[in-house]
């Protein structure tokens, strides 16, 4: 049916401005602060929302490349937490901010000082997740100036109330972890990237004092001091429980050996398999005891990178495990041709071969002159090919050629496994 000409449209309804504050400051809070912040120009009611805001978020990476664009940025934070603090607006839920200094001077000078300010006068209001990430031109983690990479806020430490504790590239030094009263009692998740640490005792305190961790991640962790008393710092740690950990993932940390019984329970791991090894880390050096290596009861996927010669020792100790995956370094296969001449097929199957396992991969990191050098790892996947009784899927990834025709004649214990290769 055809309108009538003087027909006119219904006026538009300003829907979301007839909820109550409390409603328009929860979806302010979804957004990213700056977002938030430019809501105040709507109307007059929208001027002060914004304040009350539960989360601070900078959904992209800050960029400070110039004198002028810290003392932007630095200026904006300041207006925000004194605009909150103002309206007597103190707790922050939420805080997530990632900024990339093009140069240390920026960094160190007008960038660093002012970060710590603000996370000290943040994590007061009852903070729960928090996401910091560091990033500065030209510097290395791990350098021997401490002064290199940022301080740690120590207001982080006290903060009793983080369910979620995101880091990168700090240093951890100058105060003991047992003089500030440390404890994450609510802290779930735990990401740790590019830190430094005085001395591994600091680290371990930091991991007990978080006794209901279920997401642990600890990547390129160094420390200042070469600590000659590691092995009374690991009879301390020794027994070292996380009971609600489910997940772990560290790498890259340089510990002369593990207390691997606190993420005995974990349905999920990846580590490197050196951790548990003794201090030299050598192929013919004494392993750690079996028995100082738990039985992972819950455990269904694990990633192993490095000394593949070790994998057979960890996969007796997951008689469960579903999803297996292996990385080896191109470096650690150079220092290691004991190792790969003398690998000796172990007379034993773990449970989890023939059992368990449905899928493994293997990855080898650059390309190699000679198959050599490549011996073990050609053994180990024939050694799992032959026992894997129920393996669905073997991937290898940026093999020798000659490794994949020895691998596609190998005799297969699961008649229905796919192996596929990958360059």
């Amino acid at each position: 049916m055809q309108q009538p000409r003087n027909c006119k449209a219904a006026p538009a309804v300003d829907t979301i401005s007839s909820l109550p504050d409390s409603i328009l400051s929860r979806i302010l809070s979804l957004l990213p602060i700056k977002d938030a912040v430019a809501t105040s120009i709507l109307s007059k009611r929208w001027i002060h929302i914004w304040h009350f805001v539960d989360s601070i978020d900078f959904a992209d990476i800050v960029i400070v490349n110039s004198i002028e664009s810290n003392f932007s940025f630095n200026q904006f934070m300041y207006s925000v937490l004194l605009s909150r603090y103002a309206a007597d607006s103190h707790f922050i839920k939420s805080f997530n901010l990632q900024i990339e200094y093009s140069n240390p001077n920026l960094a160190y000078n007008l960038g660093f000082p002012n970060v710590n300010k603000w996370i000290n006068l943040i994590v007061k209001g009852g903070l729960k997740y928090l996401r910091l990430h560091l990033n500065v031109g030209d510097v290395d983690v791990g350098d021997s100036d401490d002064d290199k990479l940022p301080k740690l806020p120590i207001g982080i430490l006290t903060c009793r109330t983080l369910v979620s504790l995101d880091l990168l590239r700090f240093r951890v030094k100058d105060f003991s972890f047992s003089s500030i009263g440390f404890g994450f009692p609510s802290l779930n998740v735990l990401q740790l990237t590019d830190i430094v640490f005085h001395q591994v005792r600091d680290f371990m305190l930091l991991l007990a004092g978080c006794p209901i961790l279920k997401y642990l991640q600890a990547e390129a962790i160094c420390f200042y001091r070469e600590e000659e008393e590691d092995s009374l710092t690991i009879q301390e740690f020794k027994s070292l429980s996380l009971p609600k950990l489910v997940n772990a993932d560290i790498t890259q940390c340089w510990f002369s050996c593990f207390p691997v019984n606190a993420l005995s329970n974990s349905e999920i791991l990846c580590i490197d398999t050196y951790m548990l090894c003794t201090k030299d880390h050598g192929v013919n050096q004494q392993l750690c005891p079996c028995n100082d290596i738990p039985i992972f009861h819950n455990l269904t996927k694990l990633e192993l990178h490095d000394r593949l010669e070790l994998v057979l020792l960890v996969l007796q100790h997951c008689p469960k495990l579903q999803k297996l995956e292996l990385k080896q370094e191109i470096y650690d296969l150079a220092g290691n041709e004991d190792g790969q001449q003398n690998w000796v097929e172990p007379e034993f199957v773990p449970q989890c071969l023939s059992s368990y396992l449905r899928t493994c991969s293997i990855h080898i990191f650059l390309s190699l002159p000679s198959v050599d050098l490549l011996q073990s790892e050609l053994m180990l996947a024939k050694y799992i090919l032959k026992n894997a009784r129920n393996l669905q899927t073997m991937k290898i990834w940026n093999i020798h050629p000659e490794i994949e025709r020895k691998l596609s004649t190998c005799p297969k214990a699961s008649a229905t496994c796919q192996l596929l290769f990958y360059r």
